[in-house]
């Protein structure tokens, strides 16, 4: 890169970070509000001008949206209006609940109803499988994004090896094989005064015409560059492996919240319960106990 491009990039890459910044913010509160209007707001205000509405209902209606965006993007909730947020407050207060048992599992808790939905078994289910099957298939791309050479085979053969500058040996993906069939052929192998390509060629099962080829490649500039050209294409690989781990995070936290989603409901069952207990009186005018209505709260629909 010479003096003039990299004066380029340096100048430009401000400029970018700003937009990249601006775009991860917003796609962050999105996710973590439901809306994005304050930042809007901000945006609006910077290159426009202005921060407040010029008409006293419409600044009233903004700032209640407002608290509503912020209690949402602090407690992870999705509450709709300033009256929905009274309610789960005085809701949470009335029955003694613990008020992160069900801001954790965000969209699985009814917030207008404040009613935790009820999930099945493949609900349940899904988001583990999905993190296993995110992980298994990340695991094969792993040793290709990070190995020193290419993976390469010849047109007419079967076997896959790994070549670079150096060497060309087995591959293997079997962590169970015997490893005494693994082979290697080096530089110094071929410029044996004994090397028999043909001898070479029962070891590693290749034909001796491709035996040959590898130790000519090693000597060769064009044949060497072009392998280090399939190892810069294979390191590429790693934008798939972070995007299935990514994946599989995700689903692992959606597999999380779907477990406390249903640890939530007996939870909220008994503290009801226990609530409606303590209303209804314990000893009846006889000095017996008194039978309670069992009738069980309703907590999901």
């Amino acid at each position: 890169m010479d003096a003039a491009t990299f004066e380029i990039v340096a100048d430009f890459l401000p400029g970018l970070s700003f937009i990249l910044l601006i775009i991860f913010a917003a796609i962050w509160f999105r996710l973590r509000a439901g809306t994005s209007y304050g930042l809007l707001n901000r945006l609006y205000a910077i290159v426009i001008g202005g921060k407040e509405f010029h008409d006293s209902s419409i600044a009233e209606y903004w700032n209640e949206r407002k608290d509503v965006e912020r209690f949402n993007a602090l407690f992870n909730t999705r509450a709709k209006s300033l009256k929905d947020i009274q309610h789960f407050r005085l809701w949470i207060e009335k029955h003694d609940l613990d008020s992160r048992t069900f801001t954790s599992i965000q969209r699985w808790f009814d917030f207008e109803k404040r009613k935790v939905k009820k999930l099945n078994t493949w609900q349940l289910a899904l988001p583990f499988i999905g993190t296993f099957l995110y992980v298994l298939l990340s695991s094969p791309l792993i040793p290709l994004a990070t190995a020193s050479s290419a993976l390469l085979k010849f047109k007419d053969e079967e076997q896959w090896m790994w070549v670079n500058e150096t060497a060309a040996s087995s591959f293997s993906y079997n962590p169970f094989r015997n490893k005494n069939s693994d082979w290697r052929i080096s530089p110094e192998l071929c410029s044996q005064s004994t090397f028999d390509p043909a001898e070479v060629s029962k070891q590693v099962k290749l034909q001796p015409k491709n035996v040959q080829i590898i130790c000519n490649a090693f000597d060769d500039p064009k044949s060497t560059n072009q392998i280090n050209e399939f190892i810069a294409d294979q390191r590429l690989l790693w934008i798939a492996v972070v995007m299935s781990w990514l994946f599989a995070f995700n689903s692992f936290k959606e597999a999380i919240r779907r477990a406390d989603a249903h640890r939530a409901r007996p939870y909220l069952h008994n503290k009801l319960v226990m609530a409606r207990l303590r209303k209804e009186p314990s000893i009846g005018s006889s000095g017996k106990a008194s039978k309670t209505k069992e009738a069980s709260p309703k907590i999901a629909s």
